[in-house]
Formats: structure tokens, C-alpha cells, sequence
């Protein structure tokens, strides 16, 4: 019986590292969806990876993050054409406006762009990752959220907006998250980690941060690590292609389980990773 490649899902894939990822990945999987918010981005994507990955389909998958409704038909065409999703990475970021912003869902533009969505997609792909022979989430972190003590953009001393903070605190939640899902998950064949593959000259960087970033090439290679390196319980967070400790209050368990109560009430969902019981694991 011939035994087939991986299908992945790269959110975020018309630049910067989320290409580099996607061309990485393209000549490993038997089916790439490539993620973005521009047909024409995609399309021209598309038409760059498919002539050089001959034995890979490359799918263009168009969502906007920031709108919960193109979450939900990306999750549903995932869903009818699919039977299972080996790869999840989820590498879509933006920085808020310099004023603050909310989206037509009423969320704080990074923190749905960052951490709402990809909570989303996770929910709504959970079981098709669950069946997988060897399901993977990947979570693109960086470690600006070291600077922040909550996802709770209102705490006390989070009265002014400040992007860089609200952009922190997105990935605070998105470390806790992966943080919810490695104890979740354990005992099944799907595994989660978290990835911050190190400042990098891209859009991004340049848009939150005045010193220079390194070549994208390396950050994707970091990328790729965490994708294929093996996963053990607790050592979830890569810097670079090492293992390091995350921040401590991401580790308690009630920082993890009040944020699944507000992710749940905001998507107004059961979130899969939170049932009672163990996880089943697809045969």
C-alpha cells in the first residue's frame, strides 16, 4: 500500500516567512494549502512552488484573519475536500494600528489576527489533525511576549494602546494556548509547539521594531525544525532550533483555562482540546 505524504496548511504564505515556510515545505507534502488574503498573491505563489514540486499540489486557501467569517468558510473547504491535515502552521501575524483598532467582529485586530484566528482554525481542524498519522501544530510566537504578564488587554496599566504591547500580548495568548494544547494532547499522535524563529527582516519587523532583523531564510529553517523535530511533553517552546523554557505564568493552569473560557465565549464554541475525558485518536 502506498504510503502518502503529508497535507499542511501554512497561514500567511504570500511573504516573508510564511513563503519561505511554504517553499520549504512544498517538496516534503503531498498536498500544500497556502494560505493569504490576495488571489493574485496566491495565485502567483502557486504558480511559482507547483512547476518546482511536481509530485505536490499547491492549494491557495484566501481568508482574511481579521474576519470570522472567512475563518469559517476556509475551515468548512478544508473540511469537505480533506480527510485529515497532517501540518497546521500558523504563521499569520499583523501589528495593530497606532490607534486602536477593532475589527467588524469587535476584537482588537491583533489579537484576533494572531491569536483569535488561529485558535479558530485550530478548533475547527482539530479533528482532522487528531487523525493524522502524525498531526502537527505549529504556532509562530515571538519573544516580545516575555514583556507582557496577560493576554488581558484590559488589565490595569493597559489603559493607553500601545501596539507593540497589544502585539505582545497576542502572542502571550498564542504561547499559553500551545501551552493548553501539549497537556490536551498528550497520549495521542497529535503534537503542538510553539516556534519563535528570531527577529527577522520582514514587513513585520520593520512595521514594530527599530533594530534589524535577520535573513528570512534562517527563520524558516527554524520553522521547519519545528515541524519535524520530535516532541516530548513540556519542552513545546523552540528559540530558534532550541528547546527553552517558557515564561511561567503561560505554564499555570488557570492563565490556560481562563483563556479557553474567554476563546470559547468569544467563538462562541466548544473548543475541542478542553472535552473531558481523553482525546480519541482516529484509527
Amino acid at each position: 500500500m502506498r504510503q502518502t505524504r503529508p497535507t499542511a496548511l501554512v497561514t500567511g504564505a504570500t511573504d516573508g516567512i510564511g513563503r519561505a515556510v511554504s517553499q520549504r515545505l512544498a517538496g516534503l507534502v503531498d498536498t500544500l494549502l497556502v494560505h493569504g488574503r490576495c488571489p493574485e498573491s496566491l495565485t502567483a505563489l502557486a504558480a511559482t512552488l507547483a512547476p518546482a514540486n511536481p509530485g505536490t499540489s499547491v492549494v491557495p486557501v484566501v481568508a482574511d484573519l481579521g474576519r470570522f467569517a472567512d475563518v469559517e468558510r476556509l475551515i468548512q473547504r478544508i473540511r469537505t475536500i480533506y480527510g485529515h491535515l497532517d501540518i497546521l502552521v500558523n504563521n499569520a501575524a499583523t501589528v495593530g494600528q497606532h490607534s486602536h483598532t477593532l475589527t467588524e467582529d469587535g476584537h482588537e485586530l491583533a489579537f484576533q489576527v494572531n491569536y483569535l484566528a488561529p485558535a479558530f482554525l485550530t478548533a475547527g481542524l482539530f479533528d482532522l489533525l487528531l487523525v493524522a498519522r502524525r498531526g502537527r501544530i505549529v504556532n509562530v510566537v515571538c519573544d516580545a511576549y516575555r514583556d507582557v504578564a496577560t493576554f488581558d488587554q484590559d488589565s490595569p496599566g493597559n489603559r493607553c494602546y500601545n501596539p507593540v504591547v497589544a502585539y505582545a500580548q497576542s502572542k502571550f495568548a498564542l504561547v499559553a494556548h500551545t501551552a493548553s494544547l501539549v497537556s490536551a494532547c498528550s497520549g495521542t499522535r497529535l503534537t503542538a509547539v510553539c516556534v519563535d524563529p528570531g527577529f527577522t527582516e520582514t514587513k513585520l519587523q520593520r512595521q514594530s521594531f527599530c533594530w534589524p532583523g535577520g535573513p528570512v531564510s534562517a527563520a524558516a529553517d527554524n520553522v521547519l525544525y519545528a515541524v519535524t523535530k520530535p516532541v516530548h511533553d513540556r519542552e513545546f517552546y523552540v528559540q530558534g532550533k532550541k528547546i527553552v523554557q517558557p515564561l511561567s505564568e503561560v505554564l499555570q493552569i488557570p492563565v490556560q483555562r481562563q483563556l479557553d473560557k474567554v476563546t470559547g465565549e468569544v467563538l462562541d464554541m466548544s473548543l475541542p482540546w478542553t472535552a473531558t475525558g481523553p482525546l480519541r485518536m482516529g484509527a
